[in-house]
């Protein structure tokens, strides 16, 4: 694969036996943002915890249990401290850095596969994940510094060509070919090719136009047009696909309008923008010019809730996905719109 530096070790398999996984649907359309009289325009679908289903057999997390001791957190049968998840028509993909792996899970028959290994060991600390058109997955490693990509079934394929210090988040333009990159300690985002090619790089450290003070997240939305969460600058900036500079939204603060600590970043087809905002335990949704909008969920571990959440995906059909880290699960939730 061009631009990924190669390796002479084969691998069979980077997975754990095949599991199902199982959605907790027990509230779905039951909760909504904002509550009456308001119109509705976010509703709860679902939670993911469980990725063993039914043939969890003893000796690991129990999903109900949660108290039994995990002897090797990359077999649990639970997500353990989800941090990054994307998706696509066919698959949703979890980062779990708690387990050390990357969940990838087929929508139409809940199917598992686990992805841990690399070519000379394990996953250390996984972040984000996202995938291409052809099922390649692309994924950040902070601990081993570096972006992994593997084949549609979890086979080892290579490595992003060049340095990086503490790769994070990454997005996908697939309609271009472009995977952005996340270094939080060089203060840039690189950009790469699907081939693991290095094309260019946005920013550097500082606080003015197109500088970054440890940046975090990312997201690519369908025009294109890129997110990156510029964490202690307190701000979301947003740049056309050749890496030029377009606009900020956010300020520091505790109250709703502003931001405590930004994490997780996407946009919906209306071209609102979501920030998970870890020090509030909500996302916030603003416009464009950095007006608030609504936000959603609260401090807890009911269903809705958020406790740390992290990272964020909103797909084409604009359903939102949520990591919500400390409980153990990932939350799906829709953006309704028209007559809904």
């Amino acid at each position: 694969m061009k631009g990924l530096v190669a390796v002479a070790v084969l691998l069979t398999a980077s997975c754990a036996p095949a599991y199902k996984a199982r959605f907790d649907m027990t509230s779905s359309q039951g909760i909504v943002w904002p509550g009456k009289p308001e119109k509705p325009r976010i509703v709860y679908l679902w939670s993911l915890q469980n990725v063993a289903g039914e043939q969890n057999k003893g000796g690991l997390l129990s999903a109900a249990a949660g108290e039994e001791e995990v002897t090797d957190p990359q077999m649990s049968p639970v997500l353990l401290r989800p941090q990054g998840v994307y998706a696509d028509e066919e698959r949703l993909y979890v980062a779990d850095p708690g387990a050390a792996r990357v969940t990838v899970i087929d929508r139409k028959t809940m199917a598992v596969i686990q992805i841990f290994q690399t070519d000379t060991g394990g996953l250390a600390y996984p972040l984000s994940v996202v995938a291409s058109r052809d099922g390649t997955i692309f994924v950040s490693d902070a601990d081993l510094g570096k972006v992994i990509a593997y084949s549609s079934s979890g086979k080892f394929m290579g490595y992003f060509e060049g340095e990086l210090q503490r790769p994070a988040g990454l997005a996908i333009d697939r309609q271009r070919g472009i995977v952005y990159v996340v270094d939080t300690m060089g203060h840039t985002v690189y950009k790469y090719g699907t081939d693991g090619k290095r094309l260019g790089s946005i920013g550097k450290r500082g606080d003015g136009d197109g500088e970054f003070n440890y940046p975090t997240y990312a997201f690519a939305d369908r025009t294109g047009r890129l997110y990156v969460t510029d964490f202690l600058n307190f701000r979301v900036q947003m740049f056309q696909p050749d890496g030029a500079f377009i606009g900020k939204i956010g300020l520091q603060g505790d109250s709703y309008e502003t931001l405590d600590k930004p994490k997780g970043v996407a946009a919906d087809s209306e071209g609102n923008i979501y920030i998970v905002d870890d020090g509030k335990d909500m996302v916030k949704i603003f416009d464009r010019e950095g007006r608030l909008l609504l936000f959603f969920g609260r401090t807890g571990h009911g269903y809705g809730d958020f406790y740390l959440p992290t990272g964020i995906f909103v797909d084409d059909r604009n359903m939102i996905y949520v990591a919500d880290t400390v409980n153990m699960r990932i939350q799906a939730f829709q953006l309704l719109g028209g007559n809904q």
